[in-house]
């Protein structure tokens, strides 16, 4: 016990002294420092598998728990998630049931049950001394995100979570509509208050498509999404009984969100699936993840840094490709 604990402190002193890089448009789209992640299958608490991304690396790194869509695959994602991976970020992707059971739209969660167990799984795993995920992880810099029915999750999850200090950003690429009147399976998903309980304990990164077609025809559906944003944190703006951390709504158009033939997902939907496309090759919206990520996982949220820019700033809008970027920046 006292050597891991020795082991432990030794690699939190290195993670302190460890500078990351800061944003760079031309490195992001490549394989980053840290090399291609390894990867390893487990299962969490009641045998539900669980896949970790792990690059081979000398100092703890931030956590990124990622849950997909309903009927995603991890193959729509891996790409993206492991060249992030390689920018210096441990990945974990839970699975509700099963791969091949996660495929079906009746398996289904929205309150972020499977995103929390494999937060659990890797912070139980990070003090394991026979898991590959042993001192790999900086439980001071958690970050949980999601698409679709998993950006749902990654809402609920995130409000759960809230009174964790690890957990320093959340990430919602297209979630369902809020409720009351939220798409199936359940009738009210997610809620404003809900939002605003998260956006008042972290960052928030909140992303769609001009083209989502997922919940009504588009533009519909990026336009309803932006209403729950909206009346979640931009209609509090101007509250003196809460406090925002800095919040982004961020919408792609059509034309870089146009389904690109490689990945044929169950349901074609347009832009919903524009996460789906790899990273480096067009693939906008995890840019802005991988931004997201660094700025807060790497860089402690610096106002001065490129990644800040490129979230918050003129130039990183061009960037980016997004047609409209709500910056409330409501800092403490």
């Amino acid at each position: 016990m006292r050597a891991v604990l020795l082991l432990t402190t030794a690699l939190a002193l290195t993670a302190s002294a460890f500078k990351f890089e800061d944003c760079d448009e031309a490195k992001d789209k490549a394989v980053g420092p840290f090399g291609s992640p390894e990867f390893h299958e487990d299962v969490v608490d009641g045998g539900t598998p669980v896949y970790s991304l792990l690059p081979k690396a000398s100092t703890p790194l931030p956590l990124i728990a990622f849950m997909h869509g309903s009927t995603g695959q991890y193959q729509f994602y891996n790409d993206s998630l492991s060249l992030i991976a390689s920018h210096g970020f441990a990945v974990v992707f839970p699975f509700v049931k099963s791969p091949e059971k996660d495929k079906s739209p009746f398996t289904t969660n929205t309150d972020g049950t499977y995103l929390i167990k494999a937060i659990q799984y890797a912070k139980e795993q990070n003090s394991n001394s026979e898991s590959a995920l042993f001192g790999k992880i900086d439980t001071s810099k958690i970050i949980i995100a999601g698409h679709s029915m998993g950006a749902t999750c990654s809402i609920n999850a995130a409000n759960t979570l809230k009174d964790d200090e690890g957990i320093v950003l959340d990430i919602a690429m297209h979630p369902g509509i809020c409720g009351p009147f939220g798409p199936p399976p359940c009738p009210a998903c997610w809620k404003s208050e809900t939002l605003l309980s998260v956006a008042e304990a972290m960052p928030v990164v909140f992303t769609t498509a001009t083209n989502d077609g997922a919940f009504w025809p588009a533009p519909y559906t990026a336009e309803h999404e932006y209403g729950c944003f909206k009346k979640s944190v931009g209609e509090v703006e101007d509250r003196n009984d809460v406090n925002i951390k800095n919040a982004a709504f961020i919408q792609f158009n059509a034309d870089v969100c146009a389904e690109d033939g490689e990945r044929e997902p169950v349901v074609k939907d347009g832009g919903h699936n524009c996460p789906m496309k790899r990273m480096g090759g067009g693939e906008p919206e995890f840019s802005a993840v991988l931004s997201a990520a660094k700025l807060y996982g790497h860089l402690g949220g610096d106002s001065n840094s490129v990644c800040y820019e490129r979230l918050y700033g003129e130039s990183g809008i061009k960037g980016l490709n997004i047609t409209d970027v709500l910056d409330f920046r409501l800092e403490l």
